[in-house]
């Protein structure tokens, strides 16, 4: 007696995912989401042999430099759920754009900067930006849709 037959499907319906993108686009969607996606932790580890030239150019304390870090990890905890709503409202591809364009901004804003305060704006600016682009991580999803 067998307990799980096996099942044929029929040569008329195809189980593959149907996808409008070739396969040499989605490799390139894939190679896009990976870089843009190693730029969150980039931007968060690379900070840190930077805290006390900051606190000297910006006349202040470590313990407010420190606090840069915590606002960037707090922004980075609840913005990609912020995000997410949004992208399951508006699909994800134009969020990604606006997270990129806000993190490039920011990125901009901090390398021009010159005050305390423009640099903890900008700081959770660049990790509210960093965190929007993990919309875009589920490729699969992006990239494949099941054919109706």
């Amino acid at each position: 007696m067998e307990l799980n037959p096996v099942v044929n499907p029929s040569p008329n319906h195809s189980e593959e995912p149907y996808s409008s993108f070739s396969t040499r686009s989605k490799r390139w969607i894939a190679i896009a989401a990976s870089i843009a996606a190693t730029f969150s932790g980039l931007s968060s580890f690379i900070y840190y042999p930077a805290l006390n030239p900051l606190a000297t150019d910006l006349h202040t304390s470590i313990e407010l430099i420190n606090l840069t870090i915590t606002s960037y990890l707090i922004v980075s905890g609840f913005a990609p759920s912020i995000i997410g709503d949004l992208a399951d409202r508006t699909g994800r591809r134009p969020l990604y754009l606006v997270a990129f364009t806000v993190y490039f901004a920011a990125n901009m804003g901090l390398a021009l900067q010159d005050s305390y305060a423009a640099l903890l704006v900008l700081r959770m600016l660049q990790s509210a930006g960093s965190s929007g682009e993990f919309v875009g991580k589920d490729l699969r999803g992006a990239c494949q849709a099941k054919r109706r």
